[in-house]
């Protein structure tokens, strides 16, 4: 570009030692070059400053090497750090607000991301940017929210600057009366949980939360509750006086939490960064163990007081002795667990990879595989359900990709049957006092198996061309709780033995729910409602 277009003029002219020709600093043509220099020099910056990527246009071309790629690139992180940055964080981690992030945002089509952007989310602090941004400009804000982030990191400041607890204080007790085994916690996807008296079905409290995942846990004592979200925060409510009392943001990306069996300490699992967090109960930072691996779950032992860990792409279990300066015991595996379940007597797992043909159990005891069943169609394990019959053992797992129920004797350790049924569901439910195994299908349907013919002897159907998934029973098993899984949904109550419907609740999206006995202890209600002959047990 000829210098006068720069300069609008010639005066002496020098060279910096970039080499670049400079002038007169009281020239007017100088004033105007030093203006053009540092527009270019800002948009360079912008550039170099945006985040690594490996998006594409769909076309398989990179969304910044595009056309169009700077506009929608460096546009879209204009907008967002001028309307969404102090919420959602500069880098889309997540602040006060969820991380944006393809990985949270995976439930989401771009267009319902663009329609919560520009209508926002009610009753939470979500504005609308209907008045304040075009369609155009939406799109270019979706176009870069989903671009991909590499290199996430989340430190220990970071956690630490999150944190956010209620001074401690002798507050009245809100809550009496209430047999607390029998609350139940009722999550509507990315809204709310509701805290519910399983005795009579009256909502005692609402509070807000993100994407809960993982589910709610309770504390031991049944005191506090604390619900993890996919973002990485925790949040923990007081059952006492029904209200939050605090929050910390632990990571970009959270798999679960566990708690130790005194509530003294609480780990978290981390898909983003890669590593798991121990707290205390008031949510100070304890520990920080980084890991290479994706964590598939961090679970607590509380006969043998440790967590243990199992990871998605590396086959080893982690145990790890809390009591002893959180010293980590390996043990190798056939495969990874990318699925587990952990029995109520804390005496063996089942584990399976998703892409394996097999379910393998391990006992805690022995420190290794002492079994195995042949299988296919991705085992739901997280969702498996036990029960005792004649002193032995069961559970039963459905599958992802197979509509078929497997029983599974674990006293035996053999396939007991395997029931046809209408989808491939996701959640399976029994309670040692029911007469049924409870199945969801990823349809309209819930079907139930008899235990004694193991048959299915039922199929529901709560609401005509609606998804019915997920069932819990209330403590003594006399009812159970379905949900209709629809932003206008409903929460089903049934007879769980003459199936009757006693109630309907309106919910938005129901997902999960998690009654506090059957939760936090789930060896207790099968010890009292049998004897259990472990001396005929394999694994004694």
């Amino acid at each position: 570009m000829p210098a006068s277009l720069l300069t609008g003029g010639s005066l002496t002219q020098l060279k910096n030692r970039w080499g670049f020709v400079i002038q007169d600093p009281h020239d007017r043509g100088f004033v105007a070059m030093q203006k053009a220099l540092t527009i270019f020099f800002i948009l360079i910056a912008g550039i170099l400053y945006s985040p690594d990527v490996k998006a594409d246009d769909g076309k398989g071309l990179s969304l910044l090497n595009t056309p169009d790629g700077i506009i929608r690139g460096q546009a879209g992180r204009d907008m967002y750090m001028k309307h969404c940055a102090s919420c959602h964080h500069a880098e889309r981690y997540g602040l006060r607000a969820p991380a944006l992030i393809p990985e949270t945002l995976k439930p989401y089509k771009k267009e319902e991301l663009a329609g919560i952007i520009k209508d926002g989310l009610p009753a939470t602090q979500m504005p609308s940017f209907k008045k304040v941004l075009t369609d155009q400009d939406v799109e270019k804000l979706v176009s870069y929210i989903t671009i991909p982030i590499e290199n996430v990191h989340w430190t220990d400041e970071d956690i630490q600057n999150s944190r956010e607890i209620a001074v401690k204080k002798e507050s009245p007790a809100v809550l009496s009366g209430i047999d607390r085994e029998n609350i139940t916690l009722i999550v509507e996807s990315g809204k709310s949980v509701t805290v519910m008296d399983g005795s009579n079905f009256e909502s005692l409290d609402k509070f807000s939360v993100g994407a809960i995942h993982g589910g709610p846990k309770f504390s031991h004592a049944l005191r506090y509750i604390y619900a993890p979200t996919r973002d990485g925060v925790i949040t923990k409510y007081d059952i006492d006086t029904l209200q939050k009392i605090g929050s910390i943001k632990v990571g970009v990306n959270m798999r679960n939490i566990a708690l130790s069996e005194d509530d003294k300490l609480l780990a978290a699992a981390n898909y983003l960064p890669n590593n798991m967090i121990v707290l205390d109960s008031d949510f100070n930072l304890i520990k920080r163990i980084d890991v290479t691996g994706k964590i598939g779950g961090i679970y607590a032992l509380h006969n043998k007081k440790e967590f243990v860990c199992s990871f998605r792409d590396a086959a080893e279990l982690w145990f790890i002795d809390y009591n002893k300066g959180f010293a980590i015991e390996k043990i190798a595996l056939p495969e990874p667990f990318e699925d587990i379940s952990i029995s109520p007597f804390e005496d063996i797992i089942i584990g399976a990879s998703r892409k394996g043909t097999k379910i393998y159990v391990y006992s805690f005891k022995d420190k290794k595989i002492i079994g195995s069943f042949d299988t296919e169609g991705m085992p739901h394990l997280a969702s498996a359900t036990y029960w005792i019959e004649k002193g032995a053992l069961y559970t039963a797992v459905n599958h992802l990709k197979r509509p078929v129920l497997t029983i599974l004797d674990l006293n035996n350790l053999k396939v007991v049957k395997e029931i046809t049924l209408e989808g491939s569901g996701f959640f399976v439910r029994t309670h040692q006092a029911t007469p049924y195994i409870w199945v969801d299908t990823n349809t309209d349907k819930i079907q139930l198996v008899d235990k004694a013919t193991q048959k299915v002897a039922k199929t529901l159907i709560p609401s005509d061309g609606k998804k019915a998934m997920h069932i819990e029973f209330t403590k003594d098993g006399r009812y159970a709780l379905v949900s209709i899984y629809e932003e206008e949904g409903a929460l089903v109550i049934y007879d769980a033995f003459n199936l009757n419907e006693i109630k309907r609740l309106p919910f938005k999206k129901p997902a999960g729910k998690y009654n506090a006995l059957n939760k936090t202890y789930p060896g207790r209600m099968l010890k009292e409602h049998t004897v259990l002959q472990r001396a005929a047990h394999k694994l004694n």
